[in-house]
């Protein structure tokens, strides 16, 4: 049975990546398989996004299925509206025998112009394996999209080096940003100012002492300062934190988290942000990793929310958004209306039945889908066209705090099925207790109503408490 659902769901991924190719995305939808313009799985992790007259242009990870390596290339993309992405190669690949060969970690990727050498410099962080080098890396090309031409990897300073952001500021000057390692000696994370070529570090600006976070980004208002990093927990996603300052060179605030605690950043880790528009409709966009499991990073996801900023007090905040759609001109955000439709009200079999969930949607979940059991919720009216659907639901098995050596269940696997179909597996990923998170499916329904849809656990193993879904629109323009 594992075999055909995984099959089937494969023949499915494929006929759909078929379908989508040419047609243009109406939403963002943070946490779903995002596609490039030519219906290919984007994969572009752990990356940074820089804008170049009226286009993105998206560096990260390449990470797929079908490469074994442990580094296989930097992707690039590049957009006019955020929504579509292009497939623009790859910026930087292995070469055997150096320091990002086949067999080395070359990853969190950062591009930067440099206006004195009118070169772009690809930064990155390099290692080995075993994480034991902590290097960082620098590429040069005189295109944007590349290729870029590897130099070199360094210790800065000569002293350790882990997940690098970068920053570049309105006077031109650019910043990397790292955590220094896990000795004892170590775990701080240091701001420090580029040379003039951008091809090294040349000052230590500012240091976080003793935090020990990672994956670091740096965001400016035109007011303020904000740094986002994350705790070190692996491919488990925790809590997100933000310090703010009105200048690089500190005083930066005291730490809080962005998102609501138990949703772990949204099960997601920072990575870069954007800024989008000008004036008072302008928007500032949390980029972050929704990573899967260290064997499965192809099934990444990547989770854009909007934050809500705040200068007088240096809030950073993010709610969760099933999809949305922004004017990447000026910057204004639209969230369309969905049709819910509650589990409890659906048909229940086997040993599923319905509860109390304070935290719910209709204050009732139903909880036990696993066995033979299911939950099919009936009479869901359809567009005959591809739409967005978000399940909504409760997974306490996330048990870990923001500390390593904790023990987790990272999630739950159910299926559904749209009238009857091939049951198609999907991953729900855990929370704490109470946390009520969403997972977006990609589904077609029959014109009008009628419609059904069908959940049970993967194998007959438990999946996920059903509090609702939420059904959306057409997915493409067309």
């Amino acid at each position: 049975m594992r075999f055909t659902m995984l099959t089937h769901s494969t023949l499915l991924l494929s006929l759909f990546s078929t379908l989508v190719l040419a047609r243009k995305n109406k939403y963002i939808v943070p946490g779903a398989t995002w596609y490039d313009t030519d219906g290919n799985i984007l994969s572009a992790h752990a990356g940074g996004i820089v804008k170049v007259n009226e286009t993105w242009y998206w560096f990260g990870q390449n990470e797929r299925s079908e490469d074994k390596d442990l580094f296989s290339g930097i992707n690039v993309y590049s957009s006019s509206d955020l929504l579509n992405w292009k497939n623009e190669g790859r910026a930087l690949s292995p070469i055997p025998g150096t320091d990002i060969g086949p067999e080395k970690v070359v990853e969190r990727p950062k591009a930067v112009f440099n206006v004195l050498t009118q070169n772009w410099v690809l930064w990155f962080h390099a290692d080995n394996s075993t994480y034991g080098l902590l290097r960082q890396g620098i590429a040069t090309s005189p295109n944007v999209t590349g290729p870029y031409t590897f130099h070199e990897t360094f210790r800065p300073f000569g002293n350790p080096s882990q997940d690098l952001g970068l920053f570049k500021d309105v006077d031109g000057e650019a910043y990397a940003l790292y955590s220094n390692g896990d000795a004892d000696t170590d775990h701080d994370n240091l701001i420090t100012r580029l040379n003039a070529n951008f091809t090294n570090v040349e000052e230590v600006v500012y240091t976080f002492y003793n935090f020990d976070l990672e994956a670091p980004n740096i965001l400016y208002t035109g007011k303020r300062y904000y740094a986002l990093m994350s705790h070190k927990t692996g491919y488990r996603p925790n809590n997100v934190v933000v310090f703010s300052a009105e200048k690089l060179a500190g005083p930066w605030s005291v730490q809080s988290y962005i998102a609501a605690l138990g949703t772990r950043t949204w099960n997601s880790q920072s990575t870069f942000t954007i800024t989008a528009g000008e004036g008072f409709s302008k928007s500032y966009i949390y980029c972050g990793d929704q990573w899967a499991t260290a064997d499965q990073l192809y099934d990444s996801r990547y989770v854009w929310l909007p934050a809500d900023i705040d200068d007088r007090t240096g809030s950073f905040k993010i709610n969760w958004h099933d999809i949305y759609t922004i004017d990447a001109k000026t910057g204004r955000i639209t969230y369309p209306k969905g049709r819910d439709y509650e589990a409890e009200q659906g048909e229940i079999t086997g040993l599923a039945y319905i509860t109390l969930c304070p935290t719910c949607s209709g204050t009732q979940v139903v909880t036990g889908i696993e066995g033979n059991a299911t939950v099919t919720i009936k009479n869901i009216i359809g567009t005959g066209q591809p739409q967005w659907l978000s399940v909504y639901y409760h997974n306490p098995d996330g048990l870990w705090g923001d500390n390593r050596g904790g023990v987790s269940v990272l999630s739950r696997t159910a299926t559904y099925s749209v009238n009857g179909g091939v049951p198609v597996s999907i991953r729900q990923r855990s929370g704490s207790a109470g946390i009520i998170l969403s997972q977006p499916l990609n589904v077609t329904f029959h014109a009008g109503g009628g419609n059904t849809l069908s959940f049970a656990g993967f194998n007959g193993g438990a999946a996920a408490d059903l509090d609702k879904i939420v059904v959306y629109g057409n997915i493409y323009d067309d």
